[in-house]
C-alpha cells in the first residue's frame, strides 16, 4: 500500500484571499506583518484563526481556545473536496506546480536515516510542543509542508490533467494561487507507487521534506500521542496534508536562510575568530558573510558557532531570516546579521541519502512571501 493517497479536503466557498495565509513560521521578527493580516481578514473565515503565527508563540496558551472554536465552526461550514489537487503558484521564479495529497506519517522520521520520508535539516525539538498545542486545539489539519520528489522523467506533477477548478486567488505580494482537481489521479498515484518501490529497492529516500519539517514533526507527535492512547482519531491523524513538488522544476529555487542576533555583545569578533579557526573566512560589512568551498560547510560552522555563543550568553537571541530585504531592515535596526549563501540543489537527494540531515536552517524554498499559503484543510475528527 502506497504512503501517498488522495485526500478528503475542506475548502472555503469564497473569500479565498482572506482565507489563505502564509506559513506561520514567516515574518517572525515582524509583528506588523501579522497585524496587517489581521486587519485584512476582519471577521471573515480565515486560516489565520486556525494557526498561531510564531511571532506570537509566547501567547499560545491564550490563543488555543479561539483556535478550537474556529475549527469547530469551520468544520461545519467548509466545502468538501475529495481527490488530488493540482496547485499552481505563480511567483517571481515562475509557475511552481505541486500535488496536494496526504502522506503516511508511519513512513516519516526526523530522526532516522532509513525511512521513505525524511527530514532534510536538523529538527529543533523545542519547537514541537508549541505547534503540537495548536494541532491538539484544532480539529482541522492545515499544512504549509512542501515535500520533494526527484522525478527526472517529470512523470508525475508535470503529467497531471486538470479537472474542475476549485480556487483561483490573488495573494498580493504572494503571487497567484490556482487549484484544480486532478482528472488522472489514479495514474499519478500508480506512478508514485512505482517510484516508492524503486526507492525501497535502492535504499534511497523517496520523499524529502523541503519546507515545513517542524510542522510535519508536530503532526507526527500528534499521531503518536493518539496512537499510544488508543484514540480513534489516530487513524486519520496518521495521514498529513502535504504538497508534493518535483525537485527538477526550474521554478524551485533554494534561497538561503540568514541569521540575525539580538543583544549579542562581542559576537562579531567571536564569530570571525571561531569561523577562521574552522576554515571558513568571514567578510564584515553591513552583514557578516561566511565563505568556503562548500556552502553546506559554511552552514555547519556558522550554526555551531552561533549555538556555542548562545550557550554562554543567556541574554542573546537568534532569529532565522528569509529574504535579503528583511535582513537589511534588521541590520539597520541594530541586529548583528549573518548573510548566508544559497546551496545547490543538484546533489540534494544524494547528500541527504548519504549523510543524513543538512545543518539546521540551511535552505528555504523561496523568500518569505513565496512560502506556501494555507488553503486545503482536513478534518481529523471526522
Amino acid at each position: 500500500m502506497s504512503i501517498i493517497k488522495a485526500g478528503d479536503f475542506l475548502l472555503p466557498k469564497d473569500n479565498f484571499d482572506k482565507w489563505a495565509v502564509v506559513a506561520c513560521d514567516q515574518y517572525t521578527s515582524s509583528p506588523e506583518y501579522w497585524e496587517n493580516v489581521e486587519k485584512k481578514v476582519g471577521d471573515v473565515p480565515s486560516a489565520l484563526r486556525l494557526i498561531c503565527p510564531e511571532v506570537y508563540l509566547g501567547e499560545i496558551d491564550a490563543r488555543t481556545e479561539g483556535i478550537k472554536q474556529a475549527s469547530e465552526e469551520y468544520a461545519q461550514t467548509l466545502t468538501p473536496v475529495d481527490g488530488l489537487i493540482l496547485v499552481r503558484r505563480t511567483i517571481k521564479a515562475g509557475a511552481r506546480e505541486g500535488l496536494v495529497c496526504i502522506i503516511d506519517l508511519e513512513a516519516y522520521s526526523y530522526e532516522k536515516r532509513d525511512t521513505l520520508v525524511r527530514a532534510t535539516e536538523g529538527t529543533v525539538i523545542e519547537r514541537i510542543p508549541p505547534r503540537l498545542k495548536v494541532k491538539k486545539a484544532s480539529r482541522l489539519d492545515l499544512s504549509h509542508v512542501i515535500c520533494l520528489i526527484d522525478d527526472e522523467k517529470k512523470s508525475v506533477v508535470e503529467k497531471a490533467e486538470k479537472g474542475e477548478k476549485v480556487y483561483d486567488v490573488d495573494l498580493g505580494e504572494g503571487g497567484r494561487l490556482e487549484g484544480w482537481l486532478i482528472a488522472n489521479a489514479d495514474d499519478l498515484l500508480s506512478r508514485l507507487e512505482e517510484m516508492e518501490e524503486e526507492a525501497l529497492r535502492d535504499g534511497k529516500p523517496f520523499v524529502l521534506v523541503g519546507d515545513g519539517n517542524h510542522s510535519l514533526a508536530s503532526g507526527k507527535a500528534l499521531y503518536e500521542e493518539y496512537k499510544k492512547a488508543g484514540d480513534k482519531r489516530a487513524e486519520r491523524a496518521r495521514y498529513a496534508v502535504v504538497e508534493i513538488e518535483n525537485l527538477r522544476s526550474e521554478a524551485i529555487v533554494f534561497e538561503p536562510i540568514h541569521r540575525a542576533l539580538f543583544n549579542a555583545k562581542g559576537f562579531v569578533e567571536y564569530y570571525v575568530a571561531e569561523c577562521e579557526k574552522r576554515g571558513v573566512s568571514v567578510s564584515a560589512g553591513d552583514n557578516l558573510v561566511p565563505a568556503c568551498e562548500s556552502e553546506i560547510r559554511a552552514y555547519q560552522v556558522t550554526q555551531a558557532v552561533v549555538d556555542e555563543y548562545l550557550a554562554t550568553h543567556g541574554e542573546a537571541k537568534v532569529d532565522y531570516i528569509h529574504g535579503d530585504d528583511e535582513l537589511t531592515r534588521l541590520a539597520k535596526n541594530g541586529a548583528v546579521t549573518i548573510k548566508m549563501p544559497a546551496i545547490s540543489k543538484a546533489e540534494f537527494f544524494g547528500y541527504v541519502g548519504a549523510n543524513g540531515n543538512l545543518p539546521r536552517k540551511t535552505f528555504s524554498m523561496g523568500e518569505a512571501h513565496e512560502k506556501r499559503y494555507y488553503m486545503e484543510a482536513r478534518d481529523i475528527n471526522k
